[in-house]
């Protein structure tokens, strides 16, 4: 149940990078303590003219177009209380015997990229009334993880420990049960594939190269 702290809060969270594999949680964690989960639009060519020009950043597309989310989110989604860009440094392999599962550096860095760029000239966030949040967070270490995002939200939110170590939980079970559904759709989709004596063609890449 939500206190009073939180209840009503519009957290707004720009549908960029690693958010793309990881949304499940993050909506699963903020709505468990009444929170809104707003998230900015789908990318499209407009909204990349219209946001992209507050500063510079690696040319990796997926990472450019983040100031165009985090100008959607501030100039067309209302009053928002938070703006959340995590710095998601770590993500689950899926592999064995791999060294390290660290992020790419250039997103895990995006979202302190993205405060510079609000900030530069004007604190955009503070002139919309928002407080940007850009937590380090790693999804491979459940306990490390739910000390980071305490840190974070513990007093933002007025959130209790109990209260936030269960919708940690609630957020990694969201997170698996979405990675479920996704590897049983591909198997159906293999399983067809076969009947029909079809070739498929399976495409590598991140989650976040689904963006439109």
């Amino acid at each position: 149940r939500a206190s009073g702290v939180r209840k009503g809060l519009r957290v707004g969270i720009p549908k960029v990078l690693n958010i793309w594999s990881t949304a499940p949680f993050w909506r699963v964690y903020l709505e468990l303590g009444g929170c809104q989960v707003v998230f900015s639009d789908d990318t499209s060519e407009e909204m990349y003219k219209e946001g992209a020009r507050y500063g510079s950043i690696d040319p990796c597309f997926p990472s450019k177009v983040a100031q165009a989310h985090i100008h959607n989110l501030l100039f067309h989604k209302g009053k928002l209380d938070y703006v959340l860009f995590p710095c998601i440094t770590h993500l689950p392999a899926r592999l064995e015997n791999v060294m390290d599962t660290t992020s790419c550096p250039i997103v895990a860095g995006a979202p302190e990229v993205m405060r510079a760029a609000f900030t530069k000239e004007v604190d955009f966030f503070a002139s919309h009334g928002a407080r940007y949040l850009a937590p380090a967070v790693t999804f491979v270490e459940a306990a490390y993880m739910e000390k980071q995002l305490w840190e974070c939200f513990g007093s933002s939110l007025g959130i209790t420990r109990d209260e936030h170590e269960h919708a940690v939980r609630q957020g990694l079970k969201a997170l698996d049960q979405f990675e479920a559904d996704l590897e049983e759709k591909g198997r159906l989709i293999l399983e067809q594939v076969e009947e029909d004596n079809l070739v498929a063609l399976v495409m590598l890449g991140r989650p976040y190269h689904s963006d439109p």
